[in-house]
């Protein structure tokens, strides 16, 4: 696959990945085992692992805090400021 930018879509992984879909899908049916299940019966239910990963996930607002702590964190350091409150150039508070 190339490195160049495809915008909004990037079709070449999309078509490898319903290449190798189609494949799966194939190779399952000439095992001769069903594939259960359609997106039109599809439920908007979590299934338990993923309500499990979404109790581990981050709020918006904690990423917000985290990016705030940062900016004030660059900031302090353009002013040479040190994580005591102390100057840089001459160690007084």
């Amino acid at each position: 696959m190339g490195s160049r930018n495809q915008g909004e879509g990037d079709y070449e992984s999309a078509r490898e990945y319903n290449r190798e879909t189609q494949r799966f899908v194939e190779q399952q049916r000439k095992r001769g085992k069903e594939l259960k299940g359609s997106a039109a019966e599809a439920s908007d239910e979590l299934e338990p692992e993923e309500r499990e990963a979404l109790r581990h996930a981050r709020s918006a607002a904690q990423d917000e805090r985290d990016a705030q702590i940062f900016r004030e964190k660059e900031r302090d350091s353009r002013q040479g400021k040190t994580d005591q409150g102390k100057t840089d150039n001459d160690g007084k508070t």
